[in-house]
């Protein structure tokens, strides 16, 4: 794309990205004077007459979308021989970069971007259409911590056989479904296991298959299991880890059915749960004397209201004989694994039966 004007409004700025298919662009709408993203065809896919039709068709249905979570398209065109897509610009960095250096995220952040993005495949879902090929690398965050999906556009491909000449590099491989990568078409299920991919790696610092080549990755994709999320990262709690299994099943039919499915899911579990595992993590393992808050319970069942009372408290019980504090945190431990239980049943009915 030169420097002129595309279709004598939108003027290029710099180059921010290429994937496989398209070359990303920094732009200025000179209409409506707002900085804009120009996505252009790559020459070998403009020249395929089935792939414009559906990237043109793909691009007007999500256009259709509203959606906070969904990176909103604003114009669609041809330009001599470029054919492109004009989205909105959104500021900050994505999900790859974040992903980078191989750290794990907070519980909260990663259910918090999980939730987010499931929102928008969900979204899509109950209007008929399916993002395909969603990675870390068109999860976008914004410095207000906003979650946005992008690439919904350029997604899914007219035919398997067209998917599969277009997915032999090993990092879209990373988060494709079974099925995507034995040439079958995408269906809702495949976002959600994308999503489980996504999930794995943001939990535990990398994602459960990698390889040097597509047919090595893919392999695994296919054959192999997963190993549980709580083996690798102990600190993840063994509940969140056995919800999210599901979402990596070999066969669509035993996962998730949709991007809302998960979302509802994974908002019950935070609901119930995961505040209070949170908490419960966060109790340091130094002896009391060494904590800036000691925890504890007045007679009465009231929070203690301060350092120097949740001391008196525990002095007293050790005096006693009786580790109270020990007591009540198991008590506190048992009503949170007994409240999962009807969310774990409704799992297993729902998706594992």
């Amino acid at each position: 794309m030169s420097e002129t004007m595309l279709k004598g409004r939108y003027r290029h700025l710099a180059e921010i990205g290429r994937g496989e298919r398209t070359v990303a662009y920094k732009a200025t709408d000179t209409l409506l004077d707002r900085t804009v993203v120009v996505k252009v065809l790559r020459e070998r896919y403009a020249a395929d007459q089935e792939f414009v039709e559906h990237f043109q068709d793909a691009a007007r249905a999500v256009a259709g979308l509203s959606h906070p979570n969904i990176v909103a398209i604003h114009d669609i065109g041809k330009n001599r021989d470029l054919h492109y897509v004009v989205t909105e610009y959104v500021e900050g960095q994505n999900l790859e970069s974040l992903l980078a250096t191989g750290a794990t995220l907070g519980l909260e952040m990663t259910l918090d971007i999980a939730i987010a993005v499931c929102d928008a495949l969900g979204a899509a879902h109950r209007a008929g259409y399916i993002h395909g090929r969603l990675t870390p690398r068109n999860i976008l965050l914004t410095p207000e911590g906003q979650v946005r999906v992008s690439d919904f556009s350029v997604s899914e491909t007219p035919t398997a056989t067209h998917a599969g000449e277009a997915t032999r590099s090993p990092y879209p491989a990373i988060y494709l479904s079974p099925e995507q990568l034995m040439g079958r078409r995408a269906v809702p299920a495949s976002d959600v296991y994308s999503v489980g991919v996504i999930l794995h790696e943001m939990l535990t610092g990398r994602p459960p298959f990698h390889g040097e080549s597509f047919a090595e990755i893919a392999e695994q994709h296919i054959r192999r299991e997963p190993e549980p999320i709580h083996d690798i990262n102990p600190q993840v709690p063994r509940s969140l880890s056995v919800l999210i299994h599901p979402t990596l099943a070999k066969t669509s039919a035993n996962r998730y059915r949709a991007g809302s499915d998960l979302a509802a899911t994974l908002r019950e579990y935070w609901r119930e749960s995961a505040r209070t595992e949170l908490a419960a993590a966060a109790v340091p393992l130094e002896p009391p004397e060494a904590r800036s808050i000691a925890p504890g319970l007045s007679e009465d069942g009231a929070y203690l209201r301060s350092a120097e009372e949740g001391l008196a408290f525990a002095e007293e019980s050790s005096s006693l004989g009786i580790d109270w504090l020990g007591c009540i945190m198991g008590m506190a431990a048992l009503v949170a694994v007994l409240g999962l239980i009807p969310l774990w049943l409704a799992v297993y009915l729902r998706y594992l039966s």
